[in-house]
């Protein structure tokens, strides 16, 4: 069993690896117009734009009598490990941004963590923290949310952050900051499925590692008094 998680761990790392390898050579670096790789049929120059120009921030919603509440312990990477329900007039009051498919989720509280997400679900009664920005892309949301988890731009949002046990930034300064894009949406698209498959696989594993950790857990309970 120890093997066998051993190898998951392994596993897990290189794919964390090679997803940061991806985010280094998928996107320009250093003020250059041009990523060092890209996908065949694609030569132009990458554009600068404020984040506030591709999507939609914190647009205002009417919140439902009952809903599925995500705080900021609920999402761990780009997944939504956890939520609960909860009745309007007994709801936290951070307890504000209603939900629609295809929304991006940053976190603006502790923003190294980089635990963001795309909400992928048709339901129509699930809130988000206002300790998240909530981006409604105007072009493709994976790729949006890969952009946001670049290292360049954690940097950025960094050196504008406000305070020092829980740095924070506020969601008019996020958009403001500059990004660099593509202008293809066909390139957006394949940059971000290329993501979409690499974190569930990187969903998968770490599922599969915490099952096997759970089960060693379990035995050594059962065969040990």
């Amino acid at each position: 069993m120890d093997d066998t998680i051993a190898l998951h761990q392994r596993k897990l790392a290189k794919l964390k690896e090679l997803k940061q390898g991806y985010l280094q050579k998928l996107f320009p670096r250093n003020g250059s117009k041009f990523p060092q790789l890209r996908f065949a049929g694609f030569a132009d120059a990458w554009e600068q734009r404020k984040l506030g120009d591709l999507a939609d921030f914190n647009p205002k919603s009417v919140l439902p009598e009952t809903f599925e509440y995500v705080d900021l312990e609920s999402v761990v990477g780009t997944d939504i490990i956890s939520h609960r329900l909860e009745h309007k007039d007994s709801a936290p009051s951070r307890a504000q941004r209603l939900a629609q498919k295809g929304d991006v989720f940053y976190q603006t509280v502790r923003p190294y963590q980089k635990n963001n997400c795309i909400f992928d679900k048709l339901d129509n009664d699930w809130v988000f923290s206002t300790g998240y920005a909530q981006l409604r892309p105007k072009k493709d949301s994976y790729f949006l949310l890969v952009l946001l988890q670049n290292n360049s731009f954690m940097r950025k949002v960094l050196g504008r952050c406000t305070g020092t046990s829980y740095p924070a930034i506020n969601s008019k300064d996020l958009a403001q900051i500059k990004v660099s894009i593509s202008d293809s949406i066909d390139e957006q698209k394949k940059i971000g499925n290329l993501f979409r498959n690499i974190d569930n696989t990187i969903t998968l594993h770490q599922r599969k590692l915490e099952k096997l950790q759970e089960l060693k857990k379990g035995y050594l309970q059962k065969i040990f008094c």
